[in-house]
C-alpha cells in the first residue's frame, strides 16, 4: 500500500460536461452550498468527471457545516452504482490518525503514556528497541524502516507474533529520536499496543471507545463485507482492481499485520463529516489530546524541511501561512487526503477510486478554486511528476546517459529504497512516457529488491511485451500468478498471450 504521508502542492485547470448517468440519484449524492465558491467547485469536478473519468467523493468543512459534500463517478462501473456521500471506500494512511486518536484515548484513560518504552509492552524487544518510546512512533522517529524487509504488500498473511518477531530482529534504520522518516511499522506496533492494553482487537477498540460513541457505525475494514456495505470499487487506469475485501480473500483472510493499524479502513464523506467535527470539538478527546496530537514535534526528512510530524499527521504552512494538519494515504488505486486548517476552521476530505485522475491531481485544483477563485496551476498538466524527493531522484538517475543498471547508479550514492512504491511511481511514469529502455531498468531493479511484489512482476510483463519481447513478458506474469494466484491482470495477460 502506498502509505507515504503526501505534501500539499499546487496545480492547473480542466473542463467537460455532466453525463446523464451521474444525474441519476443526484439528490442522494450531494450537499452543495448555494454560494460561488462552491458552484465552481462542483462545475469543475462535474466536467472532470466527464472528460476524465473522475470517480471518488468532496467533503468541505466549514465552520463544523457541511459546506460540500458529494459524489462523482461510479462507486461500481459495472453495475452502474453511483459514488455518493454514503459510500465506503479506503482512506489509506488517513489510518493512522485514527490510530494515533485511539493512543491518546488511552493515555486519557490513564492505561498509558506517551513516554512508554516498548519494553513496558513486549518482554522480548532486544535491547536496542527496548526504550522506544510511544511517544517516538506516534512521530515516525523510532528507527523502526518503513517497511519489513521482503514485504510481501498489504495482504500477505502475517501473524502479530511473526511481525513483531521480524521488526525486533532486523536492524534500525537510524537511532531513536534522530530523525523522523516515514514508518508504517510502528504504526502497527501502535496497534499491537493499542490491543494489548485495551484486551480488544484494533478495530473492536476504535468502534467501542472512538467511533460508536459519536454516531459511527460503518468505519472499519468491512472483512467480510456485509450485503449492506456499498464499498467502492478500485480502478487502476480504467481497468478494474477490485476491493480490498477482494484481495482479503484471495490471501485467505484479513486485515493482517502488514495493513493493520497502519492503513486501509474504509469510510464515507457522511462519517469523515461527523469524525472531522468531533476532532474539532473534543467529543472523541480532550482540548489538550487535541493540542498534542496537533503539535508539530520534529521535522520530516525528505521533505525540504517544510513538513513537521505530529501524533498520526503531519503539520506544515498553508501558502496564507496558515496551520494545515494533514494526512494522505494511497495504494496506488484508491487515494484520499484530510487537510484540516485549524485557524480558518475549514476541513478538506477527498477521495478517490480511479487511479488515473486521483486526489492529489484534483484536490490542489479544488483548494485553488476554494481560496483563490481559480486555477493557477493544474495537476493535470502539471510537469511536476513526483511528490516524493526520492521517487523524483531515482527518476533523474534513470535519466542520466549511459545508465545500464540502477542498482549500481544507487549504491555509488549511497542511496537505500525501503518503501516499493517509490518504484512503481517512477516505473508507472516511465511506462507512460513509453521511455521503455528506462522502464526495464528501473523494474529489472524492482523485481530483484522486492520480488515478491506482483504489481512490479506484471508491470516488467507489460515493458516487455512494448519492446516486443513475448517470451520474457509470459514469464514475468507467470511469476505475478505464482506469487498471487488468481490474480487477474496476470491471468488476462497470459490467456491473450495464448498461455
Amino acid at each position: 500500500m502506498h502509505k507515504t504521508i503526501l505534501a500539499v502542492t499546487a496545480f492547473f485547470f480542466l473542463l467537460g460536461t455532466r453525463s446523464s448517468a451521474q444525474r441519476t440519484g443526484a439528490k442522494q449524492r450531494e450537499i452543495v452550498s448555494g454560494n460561488d465558491t462552491c458552484r465552481i467547485i462542483d462545475e469543475y469536478l462535474t466536467r472532470l468527471e466527464q472528460v476524465n473519468h473522475f470517480s471518488g467523493g468532496l467533503l468541505i468543512i466549514k465552520d463544523g457545516r457541511k459546506l460540500f459534500c458529494k459524489g462523482y463517478g461510479f462507486a461500481d462501473k459495472e453495475h452502474q452504482v453511483p459514488f455518493t456521500p454514503n459510500t465506503l471506500a479506503s482512506m489509506g494512511s488517513i489510518t493512522k490518525a485514527f490510530t494515533a486518536a485511539a493512543i491518546m484515548k488511552l493515555v486519557e484513560q490513564n492505561k498509558l503514556s506517551p513516554d512508554d518504552p516498548l519494553k513496558n509492552f513486549f518482554p522480548n524487544v532486544p535491547q536496542d528497541k527496548e526504550n522506544i518510546t510511544i511517544h517516538q512512533l506516534l512521530t515516525h522517529s523510532s528507527g523502526f524502516h518503513e517497511f519489513l524487509k521482503n514485504d510481501q504488500g498489504d495482504y500477505q498473511r502475517i501473524t502479530k507474533d511473526e511481525f513483531l518477531a521480524q521488526a525486533f530482529s532486523e536492524p534500525l534504520a537510524f537511532t531513536p529520536g534522530e530523525k523522523a522518516v516515514y514508518s508504517n511499522v510502528g504504526m502497527s506496533i501502535l496497534a499491537m499496543i493499542i490491543e494489548k492494553v485495551s484486551d480488544l482487537d484494533y478495530e473492536s477498540y476504535l468502534k467501542a471507545d472512538l467511533l460508536n460513541p459519536i454516531g459511527i457505525n460503518n468505519l472499519g475494514y468491512h472483512y467480510p463485507p456485509s450485503s449492506t456495505d456499498t464499498i467502492a470499487v478500485g480502478y487502476q487506469d480504467g481497468k478494474i482492481w477490485g476491493t480490498h475485501q477482494q484481495h482479503f480473500n484471495q490471501a485467505g483472510g484479513g486485515p493482517y499485520w502488514k495493513l493493520k493499524g497502519n492503513g486501509g479502513l474504509e469510510i464515507s464523506l457522511n462519517e469523515m463529516f461527523i469524525w472531522a467535527n468531533a476532532i474539532t470539538n473534543h467529543k472523541v478527546l480532550s482540548s489538550l489530546s487535541i493540542q498534542k496530537m496537533f503539535t508539530p514535534y520534529i521535522r520530516e526528512e525528505g521533505n525540504n524541511g517544510e513538513s513537521f510530524f505530529g501524533y498520526g499527521c503531519n503539520i506544515s504552512k498553508s501558502r496564507r501561512n496558515t496551520t494545515v494538519v494533514g494526512n494522505g494515504g494511497s495504494n496506488g488505486i484508491y487515494f484520499a487526503r484530510l487537510l484540516r486548517y485549524t485557524e480558518e476552521g475549514l476541513v478538506f476530505y477527498m477521495v478517490t477510486n480511479e487511479s488515473s485522475v486521483n486526489t492529489n491531481m484534483v484536490l490542489p485544483n479544488v483548494s485553488q478554486l476554494y481560496f483563490l477563485g481559480k486555477i493557477v496551476q493544474d495537476a493535470m498538466t502539471t510537469q511536476q511528476k513526483f511528490e516524493n524527493p526520492m521517487s523524483k531522484h531515482v527518476y533523474e538517475l534513470l535519466d542520466r546517459p549511459g545508465i545500464k543498471d540502477l542498482k549500481t547508479e544507487l549504491e555509488k550514492e549511497n542511496l537505500r529504497i525501503d518503501d516499493d512504491m517509490i518504484l512503481l511511481d517512477v516505473g508507472q511514469t516511465l511506462i507512460n512516457e513509453k521511455k521503455v529502455d528506462k522502464a526495464l531498468l528501473l523494474y529489472q531493479y524492482y523485481t530483484k529488491a522486492f520480488p515478491n511484489i506482483v504489481v512490479a512482476w506484471n508491470d516488467m510483463g507489460d515493458v516487455y511485451l512494448m519492446k516486443g519481447d513475448k517470451e520474457a513478458a509470459i514469464s514475468c506474469y507467470k511469476e505475478a500468478l505464482k506469487l498471487r494466484p488468481g490474480n487477474e491482470r496476470a491471468k488476462e495477460n497470459l490467456a491473450r498471450l495464448g498461455q
